[in-house]
């Protein structure tokens, strides 16, 4: 019983918190989004060896849209990089040729005499994914691509929200954090702004992908295959930004957090406050550490300073520098493990990290402590003094 009502504790506590984890403890630089490599999938394409046309290679398709109707804001590109050299003026630079792509009622877009070469094909609308597609076009091939653009994706776990725009130079630095207080998933900030118009657009767990915002209602091309918000002002006034990510449009998903910083794992303990002579329940999540996807976790751990512990848990391993042991944590479900040693009477701190045997989570090389109390004056006096104990009281000297 002990086990679930601990794990069920630190469950509620973990939803509460990612709310708060400063942006520095998951700070992230540039990274693709899993999500763009998924959409490669998203459509269908037929390839036939000859065209209706000889001499003429084409292109041919439809845009079907997950949810919603409207082909009016679609913007669908072809583009082929163009060696200039291939062209006869003798620079090897490499430029582009881009067609827009005029789509039909039904979704349907045509491109005829295509010179053969690699293409790229990108598709967007605001309030979904965008879709880009690689491929390369033989002479007299003819090709026929069905898109299906998803509704719009954000990260299926979310602890930081910023605003970025042209205002702030598109500084990640700079941007502004919104507040989700009570951790319903709405996230709110407000700024003053002169007359005028501006871009913008949300960061979200520090990633450099930039998130429009789906109920700003104006967009505009960001030149990187989406778009940005667009906000227009007739007057100064205070304005109000939200992102609603508990929104049942959005589609969830894992993205990509690259490895270029350090991450850690998710450590909580109990009691919160423990003191000397009782048990610690020591609870970690290895997702997004680096010991994520582990077959065994020790805790590694010693005392007072990295000192030997007087007292160990069975199982447990002495290090041979005489400071530590390792002790074997049992997995309480997938990726979350769990361990319990004494706080014995001789300590005052326990510090401790997490190994793999070969990597080790060391909470990016500050470790992690827990401090042990002692039993301080207030609990002594709290004791009832019995007849007998008085008895027993030597008699004082007039």
């Amino acid at each position: 019983m002990r086990t679930s009502a601990f794990t069920r504790r630190y469950a509620v506590r973990r939803r509460a918190a990612l709310t708060r984890r400063p942006a520095a403890v998951r700070s992230i630089r540039a990274c693709g989004l899993i999500v763009i490599l998924l959409l490669m999938g998203c459509g269908s394409i037929y390839r036939a060896e000859w065209s209706l046309f000889p001499g003429e290679s084409s292109l041919t398709g439809r845009v079907v849209l997950e949810a919603g109707r409207g082909f009016e804001d679609v913007d669908a590109v072809l583009i082929r990089p163009v060696d200039n050299a291939e062209e006869g003026e003798g620079e090897e630079d490499e430029a582009e040729q881009r067609w827009v792509l005029e789509l039909s009622g039904r979704g349907e877009f045509r491109k005829e005499n295509l010179p053969p070469g690699s293409y790229r094909l990108e598709i967007g609308k605001p309030r979904y994914d965008p879709y880009i597609y690689r491929f390369f076009l033989e002479e007299d091939e003819a090709i026929y691509i069905e898109v299906e653009l998803k509704r719009y994706t954000i990260p299926d776990r979310i602890w930081d929200v910023r605003l970025a725009g042209d205002f702030l130079d598109w500084d990640p630095e700079r941007a502004v954090p919104l507040d989700d207080e009570d951790g319903d998933g709405l996230w709110e900030t407000s700024l003053p702004f002169p007359a005028g118009r501006y871009l913008y657009a949300y960061l979200i767990n520090g990633q450099e992908e930039r998130f429009i915002d789906i109920d700003g209602g104006l967009y505009e091309p960001d030149g990187r295959g989406y778009y940005h918000s667009v906000l227009n002002l007739d007057e100064a006034r205070l304005v109000e930004f939200r992102l609603d990510t508990s929104d049942d449009w959005y589609r969830r998903a894992a993205f990509a957090e690259p490895a270029g910083e350090p991450q850690t794992g998710w450590v909580i303990w109990e009691p919160e406050e423990p003191r000397r002579g009782q048990e610690i329940s020591i609870l970690y999540d290895a997702r997004n550490g680096p010991l994520q996807g582990a077959q065994q976790i020790w805790l590694y751990w010693g005392v007072n300073g990295w000192a030997m512990p007087p007292q160990r848990p069975e199982g447990s391993v002495e290090q041979e520098d005489g400071t530590s042991v390792w002790t074997p944590m049992d997995p309480l479900s997938e990726e979350i493990w769990w361990a319990v040693i004494p706080a014995g009477q001789e300590v005052e701190e326990v510090d401790f990290a997490f190994t793999d045997g070969s990597d080790r989570d060391d909470n990016l090389s500050q470790n992690w402590q827990i401090t042990v109390h002692s039993f301080g004056r207030r609990d002594t006096l709290d004791v009832p003094q019995t007849p007998a104990d008085q008895d027993t009281l030597p008699e004082v000297e007039p």
